[in-house]
């Protein structure tokens, strides 16, 4: 059993998480406690518009990640049913995956659907729907020297005042076409479940657990008729629109949270950070451009 950091959390867990970082904060009471056990087949009524979730009267919540493995979670405890090998990395995707994002939310944090990179002292997103290619420019952007801070779950806290970005764990998962792009040889390096498409890019150069100051938030969209690439400010209510669209599943975040606090926390991260919207082309080819384009932004603002 070892105390690891996740999301500024202190977790103790007898299951193996090599790609999190250990615990190396003051000896204080362990936040999340992780631990293999049988889960029940049900626990509740299964949710209409969330069917791989189950809530019990007791607020437990089971997650079907089927057949990879279950969990019975509670904000401090996450009980992992899986026929699979401890170390096998399927279930922990699911694990620092979805699990997680839940886990935000019972503990009152907000995870974005991004990744975030460090620029000095303060930090800025890059967010879009799965297979968008945030994680591709976070790690294009770490080649060029910006600090790799969280992948896929960026959790944001520090509501209502400045908000904060909760680093997660030094690795990031990535296509074989984007590893080509980016020039990195990818023997060696871990497939991760449950289609097995990405493998995990360790980053731990660098790698600080600390909070950081989120600035801005890139949102990545679909550029129209091969246009080309270009970074539009946005604010008020187009911000806020685009700003929740990119969080973890709101469907979750609505239930969990309750709307009116869910709402509440997706106005303060819109009017609290500057909203870009990033219009790229769909080519891997132009990444370069891309990420310099980033960077010029980063500099004017």
């Amino acid at each position: 059993m070892s105390d690891r950091i996740i999301c500024g959390w202190r977790v103790r867990s007898d299951l193996p998480l090599p790609e999190t970082a250990p615990w190396t904060g003051p000896d204080r009471a362990v936040d999340i406690e992780i631990r293999a056990a049988a889960i029940p087949a049900h626990i509740g009524e299964r949710n209409a518009e969330l069917p791989y979730l189950e809530i019990a009267s007791d607020g437990r919540l089971l997650i079907d990640a089927g057949p990879v493995a279950r969990f019975l979670v509670t904000p401090n405890r996450i009980i992992v049913d899986t026929p699979l090998d401890p170390d096998a990395p399927d279930w922990r995707a699911c694990l620092l995956g979805p699990v997680l994002a839940i886990v935000c939310y019972l503990r009152g944090t907000l995870p974005l659907h991004a990744s975030a990179l460090r620029m000095g002292d303060r930090a800025f997103a890059i967010a879009g729907r799965s297979g968008a290619g945030k994680s591709t420019l976070a790690a294009a952007l770490a080649r060029r020297g910006y600090v790799f801070v969280t992948d896929d779950i960026c959790a944001c806290t520090g509501f209502p005042r400045q908000p904060l970005v909760q680093p997660s764990y030094p690795a990031i998962k990535l296509t074989a076409a984007s590893l080509d792009a980016l020039g990195i040889d990818g023997r060696g390096l871990s497939p991760i479940g449950p289609d097995f498409e990405k493998v995990q890019l360790p980053q731990p150069a660098g790698y600080d657990p600390s909070p950081l100051p989120l600035d801005a938030v890139y949102l990545i969209e679909d550029a129209e008729d091969d246009s080309e690439d270009r970074i539009i400010h946005t604010d008020g209510v187009e911000g806020f629109q685009r700003v929740t669209a990119e969080i973890y599943r709101p469907p979750i975040g609505r239930l969990l949270l309750a709307k009116p606090r869910f709402f509440a926390m997706a106005t303060q991260l819109a009017t609290g950070v500057s909203i870009r919207r990033l219009v790229r082309r769909r080519d891997l080819r132009q990444l370069a451009a891309l990420v310099e384009a980033i960077e010029s932004d980063l500099i004017r603002a």
